[in-house]
């Protein structure tokens, strides 16, 4: 089976985000599997060229002009990666936009790349059975696909991938003539939205399958409370929406190979030396108190507004732990976490940065690393914890809600801490839970031990994905 995967970033040549990691490990995955994949991504700015070969010049009809593009190319591990040249789109120092605001022409930067990859395609003569787009940055492959080159390919199936219902792409509808779309499918059968063009829409409406990142989020994005103005549209489609948790790379995430992490470890016993030297390295006491960890965008969305309040509250009643915070996010949250570091040094380290060798290190050394987000789609860090011995307290929502089983008397096996209800008080009785446990040290290490042997490999999640392609693919 030859698969395409579409994807506005791929690790490790472009990253934001979760999805840049999917993009990255389930092709590899797949082709494991015996699939021939290939990944096309646009060529950033901060992709050097040096390590990719020209593969082919493309002239693509777009925005009213003929544009000629360069596609480059490079093969890891077996899986072929094209990446989209326009220097005028993707020439720039950041993704998607700078700060909070997105780039204005993100509708144009993103419908090229739609439209660039099928021209690519064929003129590669690649003929996809499967063509597997992500978010709405990829959402017009669908459309441009139905449109206008079903000649050219007439056997090859759309899945299409919510990684975050939350982003949508939703644009001025004038922007239909620039992308070169039919005013009839600007209906609310189509692409309108509002009297807008929403991408993501376009994706779900046109696409042969619809997957979102967990069985529980796949069903939450039915609701009015998480559809985003889109629940209707799900549930009018549901019969072609299913949840496929995503996998981690376990290569990368892996506490006996680490080249991160200070001291190398197989069983949740030896991590006491990753904590002393992660104290050390962020000028926290060296002592032997539950360490809580957070790799995190500090945001609302993330939970870390309920947890800015949950840890001022734990802090003044002077319990003995050490919370290390690793990620940067929205101001108030972070003027809140830095009021709070300032004021109690021995117990909080704030890193406002994103930093990939000091969040191996906080996954290697915190006994309990902390998700208490609003909404979750996926969530990686649980499943990443979990290798290092560390277990999560989570909300029950999406994906976390799907794979932790919350410590308690009734539940067998548990593998982390679980609270339902969205408010900072359900979070501190978590949280002081989790310090109990922490106090019964062999029941402690019983459950880490049982964590660390869980298997959410992308090779377990990649035989989902081939049972799905090959159910379209008839």
């Amino acid at each position: 089976m030859n698969v395409v995967l579409a994807s506005s970033e791929v690790f490790p040549f472009s990253k934001t985000g979760g999805l840049a990691d999917v993009a990255g490990a389930l092709p590899k995955a797949l082709v494991q599997n015996g699939l021939r994949v290939s990944v096309f991504s646009p060529l950033y700015k901060s992709i050097d060229k040096t390590n990719l070969t020209l593969a082919i010049g493309v002239d693509i009809d777009f925005n009213g002009q003929i544009v000629h593009t360069r596609i480059y190319k490079t093969t890891k591990e077996a899986c072929d990666f094209y990446f989209v040249e326009n220097e005028e789109y993707f020439n720039r120092d950041h993704l998607y936009g700078i700060g909070a605001h997105d780039y204005e022409d993100n509708a144009l930067r993103f419908g090229f790349f739609s439209k660039a990859t099928l021209d690519s395609l064929k003129a590669l003569g690649i003929k996809p059975d499967v063509l597997h787009s992500n978010d709405w940055q990829s959402a017009l492959v669908n459309v441009y696909l139905k449109l206008f080159y079903k000649e050219e390919f007439p056997q090859t199936k759309t899945v299409f991938t919510i990684h975050n219902l939350g982003y949508q792409g939703v644009f001025d509808k004038y922007y239909m003539n620039n992308l070169g779309l039919l005013w009839d499918i600007f209906t609310i059968d189509g692409l309108e939205y509002y009297d807008k063009v929403n991408f993501l829409k376009g994706g779900i409406v046109f696409a042969d399958a619809v997957t979102t990142v967990s069985k529980t989020y796949a069903q939450e994005i039915q609701t009015q409370e998480y559809g985003f103005g889109l629940d209707g549209l799900l549930r009018k489609f549901s019969y072609k929406l299913s949840g496929i948790i995503n996998g981690i790379d376990v290569d990368v995430w892996d506490p006996k190979t680490d080249k991160f992490i200070d001291y190398n470890f197989n069983d949740p016993k030896h991590k006491i030396k990753n904590k002393n030297a992660l104290q050390k390295l962020l000028n926290l006491p060296i002592k032997e108190v539950p360490v809580f960890g957070i790799v995190s965008r500090l945001a609302a969305q993330k939970g870390m507004d309920i947890f800015s309040k949950s840890i001022k509250e734990l802090l003044k009643s002077n319990i003995d732990a050490q919370f290390i915070i690793l990620g940067n996010g929205e101001k108030d949250i972070e003027d809140t976490l830095t009021e709070v570091a300032n004021s109690y040094k021995n117990k909080v380290s704030l890193n406002l940065k994103f930093d990939e060798p000091l969040a191996h290190k906080i996954y290697a050394s915190s006994d309990f690393f902390v998700m208490p987000s609003k909404y979750e789609p996926c969530g990686l860090g649980q499943m990443i914890a979990y290798r290092y011995g560390t277990l999560p307290i989570v909300r029950a929502t999406g994906g976390l809600k799907d794979t932790v089983k919350n410590y308690s008397n009734r539940v067998k096996n548990p593998t982390g801490f679980v609270f339902e209800k969205y408010d900072p008080l359900e979070l501190t009785k978590a949280l002081k839970k989790a310090i109990d446990l922490f106090n019964k040290k062999n029941e402690l290490l019983k459950i880490a031990q049982y964590a660390m042997g869980l298997d959410y490999s992308w090779e377990n999640q990649a035989k989902e994905y081939i049972k799905l392609y090959k159910k379209i693919y008839g």
